[in-house]
């Protein structure tokens, strides 16, 4: 039997949950040891036993909103190459020596950090820590594998205009964010991927993939101290980068007075995209329970008001949610949906009308309880793997939170009251005063948003 096959088995098998509930609301983390190497990389172990597998997870601080402006997409590219070559070991060798012990090694890369995941059988743990070092401090970048790369990026670009859903949503978050980092699309623009050459991925990495700030999660069937010793063997020769990181300025919280609406117009639409917003605030927010419970009641599950009266009652769309991005230096919050073109207006008033019933009618208690068993019974899935603990581990500390926001995390929702959930909405949802993203056929729907507020129009040919 293949060795993946076997890792397979083993988890449809053996997988428990590694969280237990040590209470009625109470969730109790498995014990865990805490380091910082010399190098300024912090270790996080957490030995787990239910099955005979460990995973790895190295969170480093550099994404989108670090490409330097012109170079948008550079952090994207330099992660989607770390694993096609390194060391001199080419792309199929890695790949081949992590496949034939059953084992899994991914990069990825979003707006505020790139991870690099690893699974693995525990007596792999020397090799797995071996490549992964390999890839995040020796790659190679060669020539070749650049240019695969960079021409899948960019059709991947070239094909979200064709998208409409996913369009909309990244020109909702670029227009509303402006010249923020937060702003920047992971994958940059077909301009400037087009442009990065080899010696840019390269000083990229350079610059920006260090070990003082970057942290690690090691989850599984493992001994703490015998874990560690791999770890600075592998890891403890990652020297930091000259100069400072890359500074991220807080994403000021946001209204816009009157109502700011974009209107990307492309003709041949028969529906319209609706994106309706604002800036919010960050993960670390003491609103943070308020603010999830109003918005899964609002938007944010299968059975809140906005699917019930935009969906169900109505028949306005087939999907309509609220959704809140909350990050380390702000956040955002936004209501997704689309409608036929003639439908276009009144979607967009119930919507409206929707999120202010929140902010001024006081919500009933039996709602509220529903809404809060829905987040509750949920969260402990988020805990089940060794994966999701180590990402829960490296995220934690990314992002300046104690182990209290996962042990009273049901604690919390359960003391959300009804006066807390439309302070939320007052302060985070806002109807006059918010940003409007709406991608549509124009000619149509034009006289549908007369009164609707200050609005602009560009032409879908003029979005880069």
């Amino acid at each position: 039997m293949k060795r993946s096959v076997a890792v397979a088995l083993v988890v449809l098998v053996l997988l428990i949950p590694a969280s237990i509930l040590a209470g009625p609301n109470k969730i109790a983390l498995p014990a865990y040891e805490e380091r910082i190497l010399d190098n300024g990389l912090k270790v996080f172990i957490m030995e787990t036993r239910e099955v005979p597998l460990v995973s790895l997870f190295l969170l480093v601080p550099v994404g989108a909103a670090q490409d330097p402006v012109g170079m948008e997409g550079a952090a994207n590219l330099t992660g989607r190459l770390l694993t096609k070559g390194a060391g001199g070991l080419g792309a199929n060798e890695i790949s081949e020596t992590i496949e034939n012990v059953g084992g899994r090694l991914d990069v990825n890369t979003g707006v505020e950090y790139t991870t690099v995941m690893g699974s693995f059988m525990s007596e792999d743990l020397p090799l797995a820590l071996e490549y992964m070092a390999l890839v995040v401090l020796r790659p190679d970048f060669p020539a070749e594998e650049l240019e695969r790369e960079r021409g899948l990026v960019i059709g991947g670009i070239r094909q979200v205009k064709e998208r409409p859903g996913s369009l909309a949503s990244r020109e909702f978050v670029r227009a509303m964010v402006g010249d923020h980092p937060y702003a920047r699309p992971a994958d940059g623009s077909e301009r400037s991927v087009s442009n990065l050459t080899r010696d840019d991925i390269a000083g990229f990495h350079g610059k920006y993939f260090r070990p003082d700030g970057s942290l690690l999660a090691v989850v599984g069937d493992v001994k703490g101290t015998k874990a560690l010793k791999l770890v600075e063997k592998a890891l403890g020769g990652w020297k930091p980068a000259t100069g400072e990181p890359a500074y991220v300025e807080p994403l000021e919280m946001k209204r816009f007075p009157g109502r700011r609406i974009l209107v990307i117009d492309k003709p041949d639409l028969t529906q319209s995209q609706i994106r309706i917003g604002n800036i919010a605030a960050p993960m670390n927010t003491p609103d943070y329970f308020p603010l999830q419970v109003a918005n899964t009641l609002l938007g944010g599950g299968f059975t809140s008001r906005l699917v019930d009266e935009v969906r169900v009652t109505r028949g306005l769309t087939y999907h309509v949610s609220s959704r809140l991005y909350q990050m380390r230096h702000g956040g955002i919050f936004g209501i997704y949906t689309f409608t036929k073109n003639e439908t276009l207006r009144e979607t967009i008033d119930v919507t409206l009308g929707e999120i202010e019933k929140v902010r001024t009618v006081p919500v009933g208690g039996e709602e509220i309880d529903k809404t809060k068993r829905y987040l509750s019974g949920l969260f402990p899935f988020d805990l089940e793997t060794n994966d999701d603990l180590a990402w829960w581990l490296t995220r934690l500390s990314f992002l300046g939170l104690e182990d209290t926001f996962i042990e009273d995390y049901r604690v919390n929702i359960e003391g959300v009251g009804g006066e807390q959930i439309q302070a939320a909405a007052r302060d985070y949802f806002h109807t006059d005063d918010c940003f409007m993203l709406i991608l549509t056929n124009y000619a149509e729907t034009k006289d549908q948003l007369e009164g609707l507020g200050e609005i602009t129009v560009v032409g879908i040919d003029e979005i880069e």
